[in-house]
């Protein structure tokens, strides 16, 4: 089956040529038919979802979470399979991935939250406001791996009061002012930490969390512990498992779905069993992977030869 990278240019931009030059070397390596989608603008990702509407191809997000979220909400409904090249902030997706599945075609759950799809972890509260956060998330004079970071102690030192949310999940009403909300498919965000341990992204269900209105130290506690899973212990945080569930509040909040921002006063949650396709090959990325060494020893040789 034919490979189609898409590549945002208007995302990558510097390093966009590098990594095509990568990528044809890993897809030559391991004889994949393919094509490169470079897209210029947001305008030209956008028209994805009428370009392969009606194709069946192997339709490859370069780039991280929010990248692979754009691209599933552009394929849900047609034949394509989804397919990822983590080059990202966060890449929490690609970990989930890499632990669940072995190589191969999978069919997978998708969240459908009011007219957008979730294939990783949505936020809603703390959470949220950290990644929407423009100052530190696109921030270039911060390492990559550390701008996520770097929003938890800006926002854990301003942080002041919950927001006021109403959760339903199947009847089981929460209403009070919560720290956060967090639906799992998958799970990791926040750059690896590991909210939801125990998800699984095809097993029909997602994984609730209600973190009730904390202090500052038990904030900074659930936080810490969260990287290993030890925030499942803290009697603030609830854990509902569901196919549905419904968060309004009185006035519009923030909300991030696999890296990208959203706001409302109400979210329509729905899991979708097994409503995407996704093609994992562990061999290609680690071909990919290696491609960079590869490069930076050939570009060490030539400025020795000068």
């Amino acid at each position: 089956m034919k490979y189609i990278y898409i590549v945002n240019r208007f995302q990558l931009r510097n390093k966009t040529d590098d990594l095509i030059s990568r990528i044809r070397d890993a897809s030559d390596r391991c004889g994949r038919d393919y094509e490169i989608r470079v897209n210029e603008t947001p305008e030209d990702a956008a028209g994805i979802k009428d370009d392969y509407r009606d194709t069946e191809y192997i339709l490859t997000a370069v780039g991280g979470d929010g990248s692979i979220n754009h691209l599933v909400n552009s394929i849900m409904g047609t034949g394509n399979i989804l397919s990822f090249i983590p080059y990202g902030t966060g890449n929490d997706f690609a970990r989930t991935i890499s632990r669940t599945y072995s190589s191969g075609i999978h069919d997978m759950d998708i969240v459908r939250i009011n007219d957008r799809c979730c294939i990783n972890v949505a936020c809603f509260g703390i959470d949220a406001d950290i990644a929407n956060d423009e100052h530190f998330i696109h921030n270039r004079f911060i390492p990559r791996p550390l701008r996520f970071h770097a929003g938890v102690v800006d926002h854990f030192l301003s942080y002041k009061e919950g927001r006021a949310l109403k959760i339903d999940c199947g009847g089981r009403i929460t209403e009070k002012k919560l720290t956060s909300a967090i639906v799992a498919n998958c799970q990791f965000y926040g750059g690896g930490y590991r909210v939801s341990p125990d998800s699984s992204p095809d097993d029909g269900i997602m994984e609730v969390f209600i973190v009730d209105k904390l202090s500052r130290p038990q904030m900074a506690k659930v936080i810490l512990s969260m990287k290993n899973a030890g925030h499942l212990d803290h009697p603030a945080v609830t854990v509902i498992k569901a196919d549905k569930a419904l968060i309004s509040s009185p006035c519009p909040v923030n909300a991030n779905i696999d890296g990208e921002p959203l706001c409302s006063d109400r979210f329509e949650i729905e899991l979708i069993h097994k409503g995407i396709r996704l093609a994992y090959d562990e061999a290609f990325l680690s071909e990919f992977k290696a491609s960079a060494g590869k490069k930076k020893r050939r570009s060490k040789r030539k400025q020795q030869l000068k």
